[in-house]
């Protein structure tokens, strides 16, 4: 056990090195970010915060505009949904069996939770392409508890959650993508 816990707390290090650095021009057509998304913990200037949901944000539109070209479909399910999320996978430290990515989901009143992922479902040594991630949320409740604690354990058994993930190759539908979600502390 203490090894699991020394790989955790490099995989927290390495988490935090790549997502100190990430800064971006704002969307154009981003929904306006609640005060609550805006708030500081302290960590980060709020400047550098600021850059980095403006980064997160604009890869939310990137991603939807895509999602919607490749699959006109899935736009009527986005209307339907209580809210949706979004996240950027990028595949870093397959070594120790974790990719990592970042993200936000927002409900319907664009009240967003900044969030982080760990997937942990591939085995060690495996090379991840990166990737993108667009959950729905059928369910206001589901939602609502994700946006609050994230996902302590995978949670693709719920059947309320419809996930699509999006690289090279086009859209597909995932019925299992093994990852934990949890609150940014440094964005939220």
């Amino acid at each position: 056990m203490p090894d699991r816990h020394i790989a955790h707390a490099l995989v927290g290090l390495a988490l935090v090195a790549v997502l100190g650095g990430c800064a971006s021009t704002p969307p154009v057509n981003a929904p306006p970010v609640s005060d609550d998304a805006l708030q500081s913990s302290g960590a980060l200037s709020q400047k550098a915060k600021r850059e980095q949901q403006r980064a997160i944000l604009k890869v939310r539109d990137q991603t939807l505009d895509q999602l919607f070209k490749l699959k006109p479909s899935a736009r009527a399910e986005f209307d339907q949904a209580a809210g949706y999320g979004v996240f950027e996978i990028n595949g870093l430290n397959a070594v120790l069996s974790e990719t990592h990515g970042r993200g936000v989901v927002l409900d319907k009143k664009n009240r967003a939770a900044y969030m982080l992922l760990a997937r942990t479902d591939v085995g060690p040594g495996a090379e991840l392409k990166p990737y993108r991630q667009v959950l729905m949320f059928g369910n206001p409740e589901t939602l609502g508890r994700f946006m609050a604690s994230g996902s302590p354990a995978d949670t693709s058994s719920d059947p309320g959650i419809t996930v699509y993930r999006l690289d090279i190759k086009g859209v597909s539908a995932q019925a299992d993508w093994g990852a934990r979600y949890f609150r940014d502390p440094d964005l939220n």
